[in-house]
């Protein structure tokens, strides 16, 4: 595979942030000591509308990282990864969210993903946590790791999170890049991924492609990044009708194989009453937004 030159790096790794400052900065730290030529990759760092002083802070990573640094107005991830992908060189894109820690060995996995697999058009990977991480990130990490999981081995074109996913340049301008109307972290990159697989991208997961993701979450913010969920929901079901939707025995799988991975039968019963949570809020987004979209209309 040709990894590019300085000039003109293979890969380009495109990081929205927003308000994410430290954690941000534990990311570009990461990236920092990945294991590979310095010369195949550039970063992008895409301040949506946040810290004006972030410029500042990233300073003594110019000399550590290809880093590129670029500021808009508030308009949402969406947009902003827009904007890395315009400014990006690489023929292959890669994204992390600004919460996202790369594993030491995250872009090398990524480079011989990419090289065992030349004609995908979208890879991606998993998430990881620790013991020292919140119930609610080890919960919402293996939430996410079961549905990815879940669509790979029902031979479906496999979800990818922007959280540690790359996709090809041409594939990204041939579906329209992220649709902007979606001006949070909820569902773009879901609307993505069913437009690449309508258009016949080939998207995959690979097990070695790893990140820490959701590090801060609380009970308040794991229950509205679900109710978040269930908002774009509606958007998505409403785009594409035909797609699946979780039923009762998917819960029920979801519980059996999140709840394997805790021994102690107190955290047994908190995991069952975060999933349930989490099922629970994003049914209530959903209805809210079809109660707020049915309000419009009168």
């Amino acid at each position: 595979m040709n990894y590019g030159t300085k000039d003109h790096p293979r890969f380009s790794i495109v990081i929205p942030t927003y308000h994410s400052d430290l954690l941000l900065l534990q990311c570009l730290d990461s990236l920092s000591q990945q294991c590979v030529d310095h010369t195949c990759f550039e970063v992008l760092v895409v301040n949506d509308g946040g810290n004006k002083q972030l410029s500042k802070s990233i300073e003594p990573f110019r000399s550590r990282l290809p880093l590129t640094y670029l500021y808009q107005s508030n308009k949402g991830p969406a947009a902003a990864r827009n904007v890395g992908i315009q400014k990006a060189k690489g023929e292959i894109i890669l994204f992390l969210d600004d919460d996202s820690l790369p594993a030491r060995d995250w872009l090398k996995s990524t480079i011989a993903a990419w090289e065992a697999q030349p004609n995908c058009d979208g890879i991606g990977g998993y998430i990881l946590h620790d013991e020292r991480d919140s119930i609610y990130c080890r919960v919402n990490t293996d939430f996410f790791n079961w549905y990815f999981k879940r669509h790979s081995d029902n031979g479906r074109s496999a979800f990818l999170s922007t959280c540690n996913a790359g996709y090809t340049k041409s594939i990204l301008n041939r579906v329209g890049l992220f649709d902007e109307t979606f001006k949070g972290a909820s569902g773009e990159d879901r609307d993505l991924n069913i437009k690449a697989s309508q258009a016949g991208a080939k998207l995959i997961l690979d097990e070695t492609i790893l990140v820490y993701h959701d590090r801060d979450l609380t009970l308040r913010s794991f229950a509205k990044k679900y109710f978040n969920y269930g908002i774009a929901a509606k958007v998505i079901f409403d785009r594409y009708p035909n797609q699946e939707r979780m039923r009762l025995s998917d819960y029920f799988s979801l519980c059996s194989s999140v709840s394997s991975g805790y021994r102690n039968l107190l955290d047994k019963l908190v995991v069952f009453f975060l999933l349930t949570l989490s099922q629970a809020a994003s049914f209530l987004g959903h209805h809210m937004a079809v109660f707020n979209d049915r309000h419009r209309r009168l």
